[in-house]
Protein backbone atom coordinates (compact mmCIF):
# COMPACT_ATOMS: atom_id res chain seq x y z
CA UNK A 1 0.00 0.00 0.00
CA UNK A 2 2.81 2.80 0.87
CA UNK A 3 4.51 2.11 -2.43
CA UNK A 4 1.25 3.01 -4.32
CA UNK A 5 0.43 5.57 -2.46
CA UNK A 6 4.06 6.89 -2.89
CA UNK A 7 3.72 6.28 -6.43
CA UNK A 8 0.10 8.46 -6.95
CA UNK A 9 2.00 11.00 -4.88
CA UNK A 10 4.72 10.94 -7.73
CA UNK A 11 2.20 10.94 -10.29
CA UNK A 12 -0.02 13.52 -8.69
CA UNK A 13 2.39 15.85 -7.64
CA UNK A 14 3.67 16.22 -11.52
CA UNK A 15 0.08 17.13 -12.65
CA UNK A 16 -0.48 19.67 -10.24
CA UNK A 17 -1.78 22.72 -11.29
CA UNK A 18 1.54 25.03 -12.94
CA UNK A 19 2.78 27.91 -10.99
CA UNK A 20 4.07 31.22 -11.67
CA UNK A 21 7.84 30.15 -11.50
CA UNK A 22 6.31 27.44 -14.46
CA UNK A 23 4.08 29.67 -16.49
CA UNK A 24 7.02 31.96 -17.44
CA UNK A 25 9.62 29.20 -18.12
CA UNK A 26 6.62 27.02 -19.99
CA UNK A 27 6.26 29.86 -22.31
CA UNK A 28 10.58 30.10 -22.86
CA UNK A 29 10.02 26.16 -23.37
CA UNK A 30 7.47 26.85 -25.82
CA UNK A 31 9.86 29.51 -27.68
CA UNK A 32 12.52 26.39 -28.03
CA UNK A 33 12.67 25.98 -31.56
CA UNK A 34 12.49 21.90 -31.01
CA UNK A 35 9.80 22.13 -28.40
CA UNK A 36 7.32 20.62 -30.05
CA UNK A 37 6.70 16.58 -29.52
CA UNK A 38 8.58 14.42 -32.23
CA UNK A 39 6.24 11.79 -33.68
CA UNK A 40 6.22 8.41 -32.50
CA UNK A 41 8.38 5.39 -34.16
CA UNK A 42 8.79 1.64 -34.17
CA UNK A 43 10.85 0.48 -31.87
CA UNK A 44 12.75 -2.22 -30.62
CA UNK A 45 11.62 -3.32 -27.34
CA UNK A 46 14.85 -4.56 -26.45
CA UNK A 47 16.19 -1.23 -26.03
CA UNK A 48 17.29 -0.79 -22.35
CA UNK A 49 16.49 1.56 -19.84
CA UNK A 50 14.00 4.65 -19.51
CA UNK A 51 13.11 6.89 -16.79
CA UNK A 52 9.71 5.86 -14.79
CA UNK A 53 7.98 5.78 -12.12
CA UNK A 54 8.64 3.34 -9.20
CA UNK A 55 7.09 -0.01 -9.43
CA UNK A 56 4.22 -0.43 -8.08
CA UNK A 57 3.00 -3.09 -5.67
CA UNK A 58 -0.15 -4.91 -6.80
CA UNK A 59 -3.90 -3.81 -5.27
CA UNK A 60 -4.67 -4.05 -1.76
CA UNK A 61 -1.72 -6.40 0.13
CA UNK A 62 -1.85 -4.88 2.70
CA UNK A 63 -4.59 -5.57 5.52
CA UNK A 64 -5.86 -3.33 8.03
CA UNK A 65 -6.05 -3.88 11.84
CA UNK A 66 -9.30 -5.77 11.71
CA UNK A 67 -8.02 -8.90 9.08
CA UNK A 68 -11.95 -10.29 9.30
CA UNK A 69 -12.32 -11.26 5.51
CA UNK A 70 -15.20 -8.82 5.49
CA UNK A 71 -12.71 -5.99 6.44
CA UNK A 72 -10.22 -7.01 4.46
CA UNK A 73 -12.66 -6.55 1.21
CA UNK A 74 -13.82 -3.66 2.21
CA UNK A 75 -10.81 -2.17 2.52
CA UNK A 76 -9.23 -3.73 -0.40
CA UNK A 77 -12.89 -1.98 -2.28
CA UNK A 78 -11.78 1.36 -1.11
CA UNK A 79 -8.33 0.95 -2.33
CA UNK A 80 -9.72 -0.20 -6.06
CA UNK A 81 -11.87 2.90 -5.95
CA UNK A 82 -9.86 5.64 -5.24
CA UNK A 83 -6.68 4.36 -7.80
CA UNK A 84 -9.10 4.13 -10.41
CA UNK A 85 -10.84 7.52 -9.45
CA UNK A 86 -7.26 9.07 -9.30
CA UNK A 87 -6.43 7.29 -12.34
CA UNK A 88 -9.34 8.69 -14.53
CA UNK A 89 -8.21 11.55 -13.28
CA UNK A 90 -4.80 11.60 -14.70
CA UNK A 91 -5.94 10.14 -18.02
CA UNK A 92 -8.45 13.11 -18.39
CA UNK A 93 -5.85 15.82 -17.67
CA UNK A 94 -3.86 13.66 -20.35
CA UNK A 95 -6.10 13.61 -22.83
CA UNK A 96 -6.63 17.38 -23.36
CA UNK A 97 -3.40 18.60 -25.61
CA UNK A 98 -2.87 21.63 -23.84
CA UNK A 99 -2.54 19.86 -20.51
CA UNK A 100 -0.64 17.37 -22.02
CA UNK A 101 1.80 19.91 -23.79
CA UNK A 102 2.44 21.60 -20.12
CA UNK A 103 2.60 18.69 -18.39
CA UNK A 104 5.43 17.82 -21.23
CA UNK A 105 6.76 20.95 -20.95
CA UNK A 106 7.06 21.31 -16.95
CA UNK A 107 9.02 17.61 -16.95
CA UNK A 108 11.01 18.62 -19.21
CA UNK A 109 12.18 21.51 -16.80
CA UNK A 110 12.44 19.23 -13.87
CA UNK A 111 14.36 16.85 -16.12
CA UNK A 112 17.20 19.76 -16.94
CA UNK A 113 17.54 20.73 -13.33
CA UNK A 114 17.40 17.19 -11.96
CA UNK A 115 20.29 16.05 -14.98
CA UNK A 116 22.89 18.92 -14.23
CA UNK A 117 25.63 19.52 -16.72
CA UNK A 118 23.88 16.64 -18.91
CA UNK A 119 25.06 18.31 -21.77
CA UNK A 120 28.36 18.96 -20.78
CA UNK A 121 29.33 15.78 -19.63
CA UNK A 122 28.21 13.95 -23.00
CA UNK A 123 29.20 16.43 -25.21
CA UNK A 124 25.32 17.29 -26.31
CA UNK A 125 24.67 20.29 -28.86
CA UNK A 126 22.06 22.47 -26.98
CA UNK A 127 19.56 20.80 -30.18
CA UNK A 128 20.75 17.66 -28.94
CA UNK A 129 20.42 18.41 -25.35
CA UNK A 130 16.46 20.10 -26.10
CA UNK A 131 15.52 17.16 -28.12
CA UNK A 132 16.94 14.43 -25.57
CA UNK A 133 15.16 15.94 -22.92
CA UNK A 134 11.73 15.93 -24.82
CA UNK A 135 12.25 12.35 -25.59
CA UNK A 136 12.74 11.91 -21.46
CA UNK A 137 10.06 14.22 -21.18
CA UNK A 138 7.94 12.04 -23.23
CA UNK A 139 8.79 8.51 -21.67
CA UNK A 140 7.32 9.89 -18.27
CA UNK A 141 4.30 10.95 -19.87
CA UNK A 142 3.81 7.53 -21.44
CA UNK A 143 4.64 5.70 -18.13
CA UNK A 144 2.24 8.04 -16.58
CA UNK A 145 -0.27 7.22 -18.66
CA UNK A 146 0.43 3.50 -18.57
CA UNK A 147 0.17 3.28 -14.90
CA UNK A 148 -3.16 5.45 -14.87
CA UNK A 149 -4.56 2.99 -17.88
CA UNK A 150 -3.99 -0.02 -15.25
CA UNK A 151 -5.25 1.32 -12.07
CA UNK A 152 -9.02 1.93 -13.55
CA UNK A 153 -8.75 -1.88 -15.44
CA UNK A 154 -9.38 -3.68 -12.27
CA UNK A 155 -8.20 -6.79 -14.13
CA UNK A 156 -4.46 -4.90 -14.62
CA UNK A 157 -1.70 -6.01 -12.38
CA UNK A 158 0.64 -2.35 -11.37
CA UNK A 159 3.52 -4.78 -11.42
CA UNK A 160 3.72 -6.05 -14.92
CA UNK A 161 3.05 -2.23 -16.19
CA UNK A 162 6.58 -2.04 -17.08
CA UNK A 163 6.75 -5.50 -18.57
CA UNK A 164 4.11 -5.15 -21.17
CA UNK A 165 4.36 -1.35 -21.84
CA UNK A 166 6.16 -0.97 -24.88
CA UNK A 167 9.20 2.15 -24.48
CA UNK A 168 8.12 4.13 -27.22
CA UNK A 169 11.25 6.34 -26.55
CA UNK A 170 14.30 3.98 -26.24
CA UNK A 171 15.09 3.61 -29.75
CA UNK A 172 15.05 7.35 -30.55
CA UNK A 173 17.58 8.26 -27.59
CA UNK A 174 19.39 5.60 -28.71
CA UNK A 175 19.70 6.98 -32.28
CA UNK A 176 20.32 10.55 -30.95
CA UNK A 177 22.91 9.81 -28.82
CA UNK A 178 24.54 6.58 -30.42
CA UNK A 179 26.59 3.65 -28.59
CA UNK A 180 29.77 5.39 -26.53
CA UNK A 181 27.13 8.26 -25.50
CA UNK A 182 24.46 6.04 -24.35
CA UNK A 183 26.82 4.54 -22.49
CA UNK A 184 27.92 7.48 -21.11
CA UNK A 185 24.56 8.43 -20.34
CA UNK A 186 23.93 5.01 -18.11
CA UNK A 187 27.27 5.87 -16.36
CA UNK A 188 25.91 8.87 -15.97
CA UNK A 189 23.12 8.07 -14.07
CA UNK A 190 24.91 5.78 -12.09
CA UNK A 191 26.19 8.92 -10.33
CA UNK A 192 23.41 11.44 -10.14
CA UNK A 193 24.01 10.99 -6.19
CA UNK A 194 27.55 11.81 -6.09
CA UNK A 195 26.90 14.50 -8.54
CA UNK A 196 23.82 16.38 -6.18
CA UNK A 197 26.96 16.20 -3.17
CA UNK A 198 29.17 17.64 -5.76
CA UNK A 199 27.02 20.28 -6.97
CA UNK A 200 26.29 20.79 -2.90
CA UNK A 201 30.20 21.22 -2.66
CA UNK A 202 30.99 24.04 -5.19
CA UNK A 203 28.40 26.42 -3.75
CA UNK A 204 29.95 26.00 -0.73
CA UNK A 205 33.45 26.63 -1.85
CA UNK A 206 34.95 30.32 -1.75
CA UNK A 207 35.25 32.32 -5.39
CA UNK A 208 39.18 31.79 -4.01
CA UNK A 209 39.06 28.13 -4.25
CA UNK A 210 36.31 27.19 -6.96
CA UNK A 211 36.41 23.34 -8.06
CA UNK A 212 36.61 23.22 -12.63
CA UNK A 213 34.70 21.09 -14.30
CA UNK A 214 37.48 18.42 -14.74
CA UNK A 215 38.03 17.88 -11.01
CA UNK A 216 34.24 18.28 -10.31
CA UNK A 217 34.00 14.98 -12.72
CA UNK A 218 37.05 13.51 -10.74
CA UNK A 219 35.59 14.00 -7.52
CA UNK A 220 31.99 12.43 -8.57
CA UNK A 221 34.16 9.18 -10.48
CA UNK A 222 36.14 8.27 -7.21
CA UNK A 223 33.05 9.05 -5.31
CA UNK A 224 30.85 6.59 -6.85
CA UNK A 225 33.84 4.21 -7.16
CA UNK A 226 33.91 3.85 -3.53
CA UNK A 227 29.52 3.54 -2.80
CA UNK A 228 30.10 0.93 -5.31
CA UNK A 229 32.77 -1.14 -3.12
CA UNK A 230 31.08 -0.47 0.06
CA UNK A 231 28.02 -1.77 -1.73
CA UNK A 232 30.00 -4.88 -3.36
CA UNK A 233 31.11 -5.94 0.44
CA UNK A 234 28.44 -5.79 1.97
CA UNK A 235 26.43 -8.18 -0.74
CA UNK A 236 28.98 -10.66 -0.32
CA UNK A 237 28.54 -11.12 3.19
CA UNK A 238 24.43 -11.19 2.25
CA UNK A 239 23.69 -8.03 3.87
CA UNK A 240 22.50 -4.74 2.24
CA UNK A 241 23.86 -0.48 3.00
CA UNK A 242 20.92 1.49 4.40
CA UNK A 243 21.24 4.99 2.87
CA UNK A 244 20.41 8.24 5.19
CA UNK A 245 20.10 11.33 3.25
CA UNK A 246 20.01 15.34 3.58
CA UNK A 247 20.50 18.03 1.70
CA UNK A 248 24.57 17.04 1.18
CA UNK A 249 23.88 14.08 -0.13
CA UNK A 250 23.77 10.42 0.97
CA UNK A 251 25.54 8.26 3.84
CA UNK A 252 25.50 4.48 4.18
CA UNK A 253 25.28 1.77 7.04
CA UNK A 254 25.14 -1.96 6.80
CA UNK A 255 21.90 -2.95 7.08
CA UNK A 256 23.44 -6.08 8.82
CA UNK A 257 24.47 -3.53 11.84
CA UNK A 258 22.80 -5.16 15.34
CA UNK A 259 22.74 -2.00 17.12
CA UNK A 260 21.96 1.72 16.83
CA UNK A 261 25.38 2.14 17.69
CA UNK A 262 26.64 -0.30 15.26
CA UNK A 263 24.66 1.35 12.70
CA UNK A 264 26.40 4.58 13.42
CA UNK A 265 30.07 2.74 13.31
CA UNK A 266 29.45 1.52 10.28
CA UNK A 267 28.30 4.86 8.66
CA UNK A 268 31.02 6.78 10.05
CA UNK A 269 33.55 4.32 8.66
CA UNK A 270 31.94 4.98 5.33
CA UNK A 271 32.53 8.26 5.70
CA UNK A 272 35.69 8.01 6.55
CA UNK A 273 36.13 5.87 3.00
CA UNK A 274 34.90 8.58 1.46
CA UNK A 275 37.10 11.21 2.93
CA UNK A 276 40.13 9.09 1.80
CA UNK A 277 38.67 9.12 -1.69
CA UNK A 278 37.83 12.82 -1.71
CA UNK A 279 41.36 13.17 -0.31
CA UNK A 280 42.36 12.14 -3.99
CA UNK A 281 41.26 14.97 -6.03
CA UNK A 282 40.49 17.97 -3.51
CA UNK A 283 42.75 20.60 -2.04
CA UNK A 284 43.12 21.38 1.74
CA UNK A 285 40.69 23.78 1.95
CA UNK A 286 38.10 21.71 -0.79
CA UNK A 287 38.21 18.68 1.56
CA UNK A 288 37.83 20.47 5.00
CA UNK A 289 34.33 22.12 3.39
CA UNK A 290 33.38 18.78 2.19
CA UNK A 291 34.33 16.87 5.32
CA UNK A 292 31.87 19.53 7.04
CA UNK A 293 29.67 18.15 4.63
CA UNK A 294 30.19 14.53 5.48
CA UNK A 295 30.12 15.60 9.43
CA UNK A 296 26.30 17.27 8.67
CA UNK A 297 25.17 14.13 7.30
CA UNK A 298 26.60 12.12 10.13
CA UNK A 299 24.39 14.32 12.71
CA UNK A 300 21.70 13.95 10.49
CA UNK A 301 22.01 10.26 10.39
CA UNK A 302 22.05 10.11 13.89
CA UNK A 303 19.08 12.19 14.60
CA UNK A 304 17.44 9.53 12.58
CA UNK A 305 18.66 6.40 14.25
CA UNK A 306 17.40 8.16 17.81
CA UNK A 307 13.96 8.99 16.43
CA UNK A 308 13.27 5.57 15.28
CA UNK A 309 14.44 4.29 18.33
CA UNK A 310 12.10 6.73 20.31
CA UNK A 311 9.20 5.76 17.80
CA UNK A 312 9.94 1.88 18.74
CA UNK A 313 9.86 2.05 22.31
CA UNK A 314 6.87 3.83 22.97
CA UNK A 315 4.88 1.51 20.89
CA UNK A 316 6.90 -1.30 21.98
Amino acid sequence: MRIIVIALTLVSATLAGTTVYFARELQLERERPHATPAPVTQINPATPARLSLPAAAPRATTKPANDSPSAVAGNEEDMSRAQAQEGRRILKALADPEQREDLLIESKLNLRNSYPRLAQVLGLTSEEADRLFTLLAQQQIDSQEGYSRCMVDPNCNIRDVNINQPDLRAQEIADLLGADRQQQFEAYKNTLMERESVVQLRNRLPDASPLPDDRAEALIAVLADERQKIHMEAAQRGAGMNGYGSGVGVIFSASDAPTAEAQIASAQANSRRMHDRAAEVLNTHQLRVFDQMQEELMISMRNQVRRKQDLASTTS
